[in-house]
């Protein structure tokens, strides 16, 4: 990325933070101070989104939106737990945290997740790889047949209410995160988590997930979207690396499932990156934020083609944050206004072309996910290389991250991670999704890899201990 394509660095409503946002990379000391701080001000305290049943005990899963100074969100949709949102806050808390609470608490995630899929989602998943059913088609009458990507955290139910469930990522990034941690030997694969990942694999080589026109990271158009294909390559990969690891010789699925997997996923997105969708040509997007999620944390994306998908965001870039994409309505100008009392109303794909109609270019929401994962990607191309350009660039975006942080004027409250910032009655506010976990743990792989980056170099011993089993 050239001088000249930098984005900007505003000064942060919290004045505490401003020595911590500059271009000029920090010295670990300052880091230190920097997570102290957070800490001290609850800014990626994240136990207040945790789900909890009628007894008050903590369920596993997390609600999307964490409580507020406003209250929490209980009667949103923002109140339930997404596999997506869930699967990388898993593998975030696992990262920065591999021997304490945070791996503790990415296991009982994980294992909410698995438990309802096996409960309530295996029984649509045969359906659809016996050929009972089809659930390959654009029109919404079938996006509840698919597997559910959103579920009642409280209770590990389904949430009946219509929804567009058609969301290969989240099914990609939930068998990822699970399988990272059995990689690691911090959570083997049970029995039966083993035969949900086998499932899992069937039904999406059964719908041909390389083909599928799937609603996407931003759950919307119908469409063949690369950071779809991406998270279900890398649960692929991780697979069959977890196979080698524990020498087994036969997968959970059908005997060619994971091959056919590999070798389709792969040629499509290398078809496709370093754009997002290319198919239908109606919805074809050469930038989207939601790829930097394949540089990182997925890091199935190799070097060069992730600096050619940050290169892209450039475009995306604005004051604050990214926006998700150009002419992305959710959340735009004065957006509560415009829909009604319900900011999280879910669309089909005729609804969305008259939302999409309230837009004025260049009033789209800034979205607060994404400068912590672009400075996290640049951490990794720095520790691998050692190029002091790459420093910088973790700290730039690193900085602006820090510079969303909300101040004393925020209605939800000061020091929190948004979701994003919209524009409303001519001001730039915090969305009602304040504070958003997903942003939170962003920040903490942020914050992680900048300490990495900043330690120093320690030499890996001649012969590393091989993990306790896997598998169990």
């Amino acid at each position: 990325m050239a001088a000249v394509d930098l984005p900007t660095l505003r000064a942060p409503p919290r004045p505490e933070l401003a020595k911590f946002c500059r271009p000029e990379p920090l010295k670990l000391e300052e880091l230190k101070e920097l997570k102290a701080l957070l800490h001290e001000k609850g800014t990626l305290d994240i136990a207040r989104a945790k789900c909890k049943d009628a007894a008050g005990n903590f369920t596993g899963p997390f609600s999307a939106s964490a409580a507020n100074a406003k209250g929490d969100h209980t009667g949103s949709s923002m109140f339930g737990s997404w596999l997506r949102d869930n699967s990388i806050i898993a593998y975030g808390l696992y990262i920065t945290d591999p021997d304490g609470q945070g791996c503790e608490d990415a296991k009982a995630c994980l294992n909410a997740i698995a438990k309802f899929m096996l409960t309530h989602e295996s029984q649509r998943m045969e359906l659809v790889i016996n050929g009972h059913k089809d659930v390959t088609s654009t029109d919404p009458k079938t996006w509840m047949d698919r597997p559910h990507i959103r579920f009642i955290g409280e209770t590990g139910l389904e949430d009946t209410k219509w929804y567009n469930h058609k969301q290969n990522d989240a099914l990609g990034y939930f068998m990822w995160a699970r399988i990272q941690l059995a990689l690691a030997g911090k959570y083997p694969l049970s029995g039966d988590h083993f035969k949900l990942m086998g499932q899992l694999f069937d039904f999406l080589r059964t719908i041909e997930c390389w083909n599928d026109l799937d609603a996407g990271h931003w759950e919307e158009h119908s469409a063949q979207h690369a950071s779809s294909l991406g998270p279900c390559l890398a649960a692929t990969k991780a697979f069959k690396e977890l196979m080698e690891q524990e020498d087994l010789k036969l997968a959970p699925c059908k005997p060619d499932t994971l091959e056919i997997l590999e070798k389709n996923l792969e040629a499509q997105l290398n078809a496709i990156l370093p754009n997002e969708t290319i198919t239908p040509a109606e919805h074809a997007r050469d930038a989207d934020s939601a790829l930097i999620f394949l540089c990182y944390p997925l890091q199935v994306v190799d070097d060069r083609m992730g600096l050619q998908i940050v290169d892209r965001l450039k475009k995306l870039m604005g004051d604050i944050a990214m926006c998700r994409y150009r002419k992305d309505s959710y959340w735009c100008k004065d957006y509560k206004e415009k829909v009604g009392d319900d900011p999280t109303k879910h669309f089909t794909d005729e609804e969305l072309k008259e939302r999409d109609a309230m837009l004025q270019p260049g009033e789209e929401a800034q979205w607060c996910l994404f400068d912590p994962m672009v400075s996290a990607f640049y951490g990794k191309l720095y520790q691998k290389t050692g190029n002091y350009s790459y420093l910088k660039l973790q700290q730039l975006f690193l900085s602006r991250a820090l510079a969303a942080i909300t101040g004393d004027d925020c209605e939800f409250g000061p020091w929190m991670c948004c979701e994003a910032y919209y524009l409303t009655k001519g001001e730039w506010k915090p969305n009602d999704n304040t504070p958003l976990v997903w942003t939170q743990v962003d920040l903490k792989m942020a914050l992680h890899e900048m300490e990495k980056s900043l330690s120093p170099v320690k030499k890996r011993p001649a012969a590393l201990k091989r993990p306790a089993s896997a598998m169990s």
